[in-house]
């Protein structure tokens, strides 16, 4: 079903079912039983609704009348998204009621033809940027017969596009929950502004921050998941983008490791080399965003522990995976004044970055590293907390100021483990970026082809 030299993307499988070298139902076949086959990656799989879903959509195929360019793709979503019928478990085991409704998003892509396959494997309540699960697994890639982390929280969301179960999931990011295991596995991904899809029927943990978005192989995926899920109510006011830029100064005092820092050089120079302009500007906003998270606090554990406070203050928290019920409990710390503050802030540092920016979009690394091995996350309590912070480093920016990004593939290191560009925009210019993602896309996938030789991932 797929051959050797293309991705298992949308666009492959429309092409399939256009030439009729196989139909919905034998790749939802193929989807299911990769799904049953994979526990730590699906919390859950729907396949007597995703049976029925396949067999409609192969009768419209048949007489060519597909729904949607989505008609017939087989796709999953975070166990944080409702679907009638079943749990929504937030990757625990504390959460079995059945929801009574479909959440708006999952029921525009089924409406659309696409068939839904199940429900990924997340980070316990989705509170950690590794993707590690006690009660369901956690989901691993294997890069010279060594086992690695896919990342969080929507860990099964990234493992499920880079197993080839299905072309494309939806995730949620609060912190950095699509970027970062889109990052780890060398996948697109998109985190949206918060208010550009119909987010209800989707379990919360820090409501001012969490939105949602695509996993895929490509941007040209990305744009056709996006154009089924907002639904605009009046035109955009343009979305054409007036340019690129990146911060040198902010760039050099991260502490990336080698292969990122290269990666991220020479994504800069493969942009320039096909006459994409990039300019080196000042963001001040950058730097004053993350020393506002070190010095004074993260909203999004202040607003966590709100969600979850009831089952903090019960024996239940026994029941929580430790490094979570951890982190839930230290995250009431702060005084109201404090996180009035960081409310306040939150506004006047969007204001300062749309100043800086003047309309264009910034480029940074996605993660300060690769990977981490799955052996080096679990060693202790300090490790994980260690890496869990260095994985949300950079995607907490563009969270705090709900800035909407989109982490593009663009290396590996000498393991052959995947490098990641995040491009971001400011609040609300969604179009502008996936518009500009699409257009430095090929200059930056011609990295991938160039350092694909001789990468050994088993």
């Amino acid at each position: 079903m797929k051959s050797s030299d293309s991705k298992y993307s949308i666009c492959f499988l429309q092409k399939g079912f256009r030439e009729k070298r196989f139909t919905p139902m034998d790749v939802t076949q193929h989807a299911l039983k990769e799904a049953r086959a994979h526990s730590q990656i699906f919390t859950q799989v729907c396949e007597k609704e995703a049976l029925l879903q396949a067999n409609e959509s192969t009768q419209r195929w048949r007489h060519g009348t597909p729904a949607s360019e989505l008609d017939g793709i087989p796709f999953a979503v975070k166990d944080l998204f409702d679907i009638k019928g079943y749990a929504t478990t937030r990757g625990s085991t504390l959460y079995s009621a059945l929801s009574d409704s479909t959440s708006p998003q999952v029921l525009a892509l089924i409406e659309s033809g696409a068939v839904l396959i199940g429900k990924t494997n997340l980070s316990e309540f989705a509170y950690s940027g590794l993707g590690l699960n006690p009660h369901f697994g956690t989901p691993t890639q294997t890069y010279n017969d060594n086992a690695y982390i896919t990342g969080g929280s929507s860990c099964g969301s990234a493992a499920a596009v880079l197993e080839n179960i299905v072309p494309f999931t939806l995730g949620t990011d609060t912190a950095g929950s699509i970027r970062i295991p889109s990052s780890y596995c060398g996948l697109v991904g998109f985190r949206a502004s918060r208010k550009r899809y119909d987010n209800r029927g989707i379990a919360p943990l820090s409501p001012s921050l969490d939105t949602t978005g695509p996993i895929g192989h490509c941007v040209d995926d990305i744009l056709l998941v996006d154009s089924v899920l907002y639904s605009p109510t009046e035109q955009p006011a343009g979305s054409s983008h007036s340019g690129l830029v990146f911060d040198a100064q902010f760039c050099q005092q991260l502490p990336l490791d080698c292969d990122t820092r290269r990666a991220f050089d020479l994504s800069l120079d493969a942009l320039q080399n096909a006459g994409v302009a990039v300019e080196d500007v000042r963001l001040s906003t950058l730097d004053a965003t993350l020393d506002l998270i070190k010095n004074i606090g993260w909203l999004g554990s202040i607003e966590a522990y709100l969600t979850y406070e009831d089952l903090v203050n019960t024996d239940k928290l026994g029941q929580v995976d430790p490094l979570v019920a951890q982190r839930l409990a230290a995250s009431n710390q702060l005084p109201a004044t404090q996180i009035s503050y960081l409310y306040q802030q939150r506004e006047k540092l969007q204001q300062r970055l749309s100043n800086e920016l003047a309309g264009r979009a910034f480029l940074m690394p996605t993660t300060l590293t690769t990977a981490p091995l799955l052996s080096q996350v679990t060693q202790s309590v300090e490790s994980f907390n260690e890496h869990n912070i260095n994985a949300l480093r950079l995607t907490m920016i563009g969270s705090y100021l709900d800035c909407p990004g989109i982490a593009l593939p663009n290396g590996y290191n000498s393991n052959g483990l995947p490098t990641s560009l995040l491009i971001s925009q400011c609040s609300g210019n969604d179009d502008a970026l996936i518009s500009l993602a699409k257009t430095i896309e090929p200059a930056i996938a011609s990295l991938l082809i160039k350092q694909s030789k001789g990468n050994n991932h088993g």
